[in-house]
């Protein structure tokens, strides 16, 4: 199996460090994790994927917007949320008072593969969203979103583009989920996500 090059990217990127970033020069795709070395089973993961992904070994501290794997992935569903006051006045007429809109996501995956050197495209995988979960993703945090036709690299990656406020939203977690589904190479796993923007 070869990693795939999306050309429109990921729909979703989340905003972190890459601490479970695998280590592409050496042989057995080795990465840190809870002090010890371990190694990802499964094909070579290769610089130019992880560099392509966002997930570079050498940027692995450096805060950015990370691609989060298409792998499996299930549709990804945008719900818009209005805050606002409704009241029927005495004479029968509507009133509403608008406070603001906010968006809510979710999405999930079957059979994502534990470690991004066996997702179809090379990004986050199921352990990476695992850790941002149960570290970083304890508060808010920020996240990017990829719906349009738009090419990646130049109107979603790339800092400078004048869309970037279009498609960023700070979120929180209100449910993310995990559940073992196979063991193989690499434990499969079904995840799923509700995000809700703050």
């Amino acid at each position: 199996m070869s990693f795939q090059i999306l050309p429109k990217g990921s729909i979703l990127y989340i905003e972190s460090t890459d601490p479970l970033a695998i280590d592409t020069g050496t042989p057995n795709n080795s990465f840190s994790f809870g002090g010890t070395t371990l190694s990802a089973p499964g094909q070579k993961y290769s610089s130019t994927v992880a560099t392509r992904n966002k997930l570079a070994y050498s940027d692995a501290n450096n805060i950015r917007f990370r691609r989060v794997s298409e792998h499996n992935r299930s549709e990804f569903n945008i719900f818009p949320i209005r805050i606002e006051q409704q009241n029927r006045m005495a004479n029968g007429t509507m009133r509403k008072y608008f406070v603001a809109d906010k968006k809510q996501f979710t999405l999930s995956w079957d059979m994502l593969p534990s470690y991004r050197n066996e997702t179809v495209d090379g990004a986050w995988a199921a352990e990476d969203i695992k850790y941002f979960y149960e570290t970083s993703g304890k508060g808010s945090f920020r996240i990017r979103i990829n719906p349009t036709v738009l090419a990646p690299a130049t109107y979603i990656e790339d800092t400078s583009s004048a869309l970037l406020d279009e498609y960023t939203y700070t979120v929180m977690f209100t449910s993310c989920n995990f559940t073992v589904s196979k063991r193989g190479i690499q434990p499969y796993w079904n995840v799923s996500m509700t995000l809700e923007e703050v």
